[in-house]
């Protein structure tokens, strides 16, 4: 075992043995009380101490598996090369910054997130901050499905949850070793990066035609996460590759054998550089249609297991508008808390009239774009929008062209799940 391991398990048994200690003085103390009235608030005062006791040994214990942790300096690297940031220190990938392709491959990375932190995450920042965290419990676990590899506006939206779950089309692939690869192979791979980031950078969703091709280049989604979640001020602490099995639990897999399974994803330990609290994201690369979950009743469970959570849908390419993707939509009205969506998401009319969802309205609704005109307008959405909507100070979606965006917040306050 080594010192980190030795120091960590130190402090959990010193945390749990001075709660114990802790709670039997208090208990003693309080049995000593007047009978009567006073018997009752000591009793109620010792129940509150167990409550808080409890959460003490739970957050002691967090904290001490925390610890436990060992970071995996070399991907952080990468992941920071990839992410166009300078290196923390020297390694092999501190000598090959020097070169002009990265040079260059820094400055236009630094001058996009700038332009898209000023014009929009700067705005979303400041609206949950002071709208959206006040009506959605963040505690919670958060499912993003149709997500691609979109960490940055499930962090921006939910920046205290503690856990995502992702799920899209787009492959996982292992990142090559960049220092093996020749300078003009280490070109070519950041030039595609960046060609694969062009749509986040200017309408805030990846199109699935290029993404078809700019993954074909970076191979798979692996160098966007790094981008969006070094960029987003985290370290990436480790990466594994894993399945679901048939009884909905992660499975360790190698990286080289993933296209054998059903379930395959990629789980990312981050850690914030500045709050050093930690996050786990999970990303699956499966199809969620009817067909697909059928194949797959152990990610199913997987997903409900999590329940309650909150959902984020956006740009879904109004996919939960078709019978073949009514499974997913069962999904996420039985076990979410809150929903937050554009119009690509649940339909309008799975809410309506229910008087256990309550719906608030952000922004100004617009029939779709054309590329999903076609029968997809609601004109029950459009009436609620029309009869009171809250001002949205940001464009996030498929109207990125007109800023005519807007988004929907359905929460409820209970929510009995069938795990």
């Amino acid at each position: 075992m080594n010192l980190k391991n030795i120091f960590a398990l130190q402090f959990y048994k010193t945390m749990k043995k001075f709660s114990i200690l802790y709670f039997v003085f208090i208990t003693v103390l309080l049995t000593s009380s007047c009978s009567g009235k006073k018997d009752i608030q000591a009793k109620n005062v010792r129940d509150s101490l167990r409550k808080v006791d409890s959460v003490y040994k739970i957050d002691s214990a967090r904290k001490a598996a925390e610890l436990l942790i060992v970071k995996d300096t070399a991907l952080d690297n990468t992941a920071r090369f990839i992410a166009g940031l300078p290196q923390l220190g020297p390694n092999s990938l501190s000598v090959l910054q020097k070169d002009k392709y990265w040079v260059d491959f820094q400055a236009s990375m630094d001058a996009n997130w700038k332009k898209m932190l000023d014009t929009r995450l700067v705005k979303i920042e400041k609206w949950e901050q002071d709208v959206f965290s006040k009506s959605v419990n963040d505690s919670l676990k958060l499912f993003y499905p149709f997500s691609g590899p979109d960490f940055l506006h499930a962090n921006f939206l939910y920046p205290r949850t503690k856990e995502y779950v992702m799920v899209a089309l787009e492959p996982i692939r292992e990142v090559s070793s960049l220092e093996k690869l020749s300078e003009k192979d280490r070109d070519r791979f950041l030039d595609s990066l960046g060609r694969s980031l062009r749509d986040i950078f200017n309408k805030s969703y990846f199109i699935t035609n290029h993404m078809q091709k700019d993954l074909a280049q970076i191979k798979g989604v692996l160098p966007l996460f790094y981008f969006f979640m070094e960029r987003s001020g985290y370290e990436l602490l480790q990466q594994k590759f894993i399945n679901i099995d048939s009884t909905g639990n992660e499975v360790e897999v190698s990286v080289k054998k993933m296209n054998q399974y059903k379930s395959p994803g990629v789980k990312f330990i981050l850690r914030n550089r500045e709050s050093k609290k930690i996050k786990t994201v999970y990303y699956f690369s499966l199809s969620i249609s009817n067909g697909g979950l059928k194949d797959r009743p152990g990610y199913v469970k997987f997903v409900k297991a999590r329940a309650p959570f909150n959902t984020f849908v956006k740009s879904a390419s109004y996919l939960m508008h078709l019978n073949d993707f009514s499974k997913i939509r069962e999904i996420l009205l039985g076990n979410s808390t809150s929903l937050f969506q554009d119009d690509t998401g649940v339909p309008y009319r799975f809410f309506k009239d229910k008087p256990e969802w309550i719906g608030t309205f952000f922004g100004e609704y617009v029939p779709p774009v054309e590329d999903f005109s076609r029968g997809l307008f609601q004109p029950a959405l459009d009436s609620a929008f029309k009869k009171g909507s809250q001002p949205l100070p940001f464009s996030l979606g498929y109207h990125w062209s007109t800023r005519k965006q807007h988004y929907m917040l359905f929460g409820r306050e209970t929510l009995n799940t069938n795990k």
